[in-house]
């Protein structure tokens, strides 16, 4: 009864050191040499896996360098997915955001991720290509969760807001503080888009 209990929390420590893993390399390699000629194979090499462990992290060496990864996506769509359907849209996301937030602030490479980015400008674009993606996937969910086109304006607009809602709140986020402190200003942020966004005046 007790290996039932605590197996599923050893096989997912196990899959955070992997992906912790994993970013450490890729983000150091890229530091030392330039991400543009590193390797997907140099960075499995430095964590000790294989291409294939590596790809059921992350689709991309560059989505290695970034905080936000699939996997993270598929948790906070998954959360979303499971809101009761009562829940407004948007209290909805504000919630499935806030679950997720404890996996995406046990990242320790926020320094080097800061000074890769900063060494390295062209990776903003990447980066930007990778938001569009988590919001097109959230905008899905939202068209699903509301039976309304994925096209449609309220759930392009939703998804985007909570994007910005999260990168706000990333700029307030004292370098070195929890991850409860980046929930606490991630629901500020929603909390402000809830209220209409009033003048702080």
């Amino acid at each position: 009864m007790d290996l039932q209990h605590t197996s599923p929390g050893l096989r997912e420590r196990k899959k955070l050191e992997t992906r912790a893993a994993l970013r450490r390399a890729a983000i150091q390699l890229s530091l030392e040499r330039g991400p543009s000629v590193v390797t997907v194979n140099e960075i499995c090499a430095a964590a000790n896996v294989s291409p294939r462990t590596f790809f059921n992290y992350f689709e991309s060496k560059e989505e290695a360098l970034f905080a936000w990864d699939q996997q993270l996506t598929a948790e906070l769509v998954g959360r979303l997915s499971r809101q009761p359907s009562a829940v407004p849209a948007l209290a909805a996301l504000r919630l499935a955001m806030l679950e997720t937030l404890p996996s995406f602030g046990a990242d320790a490479n926020w320094a080097a991720r800061t000074e890769l980015l900063a060494a390295h400008p062209e990776l903003h674009l990447k980066l930007a290509d990778s938001i569009r993606r988590i919001e097109q996937s959230l905008s899905e969910e939202l068209a699903r969760r509301l039976g309304v086109p994925v096209d449609s304006i309220f759930p392009q607009l939703l998804s985007g807001a909570a994007m910005t809602a999260l990168r706000a709140a990333l700029l307030a986020w004292p370098p070195g503080s929890d991850h409860e402190t980046l929930q606490a200003l991630v629901a500020e942020a929603f909390d402000l888009l809830a209220a209409g966004l009033p003048d702080p005046r």
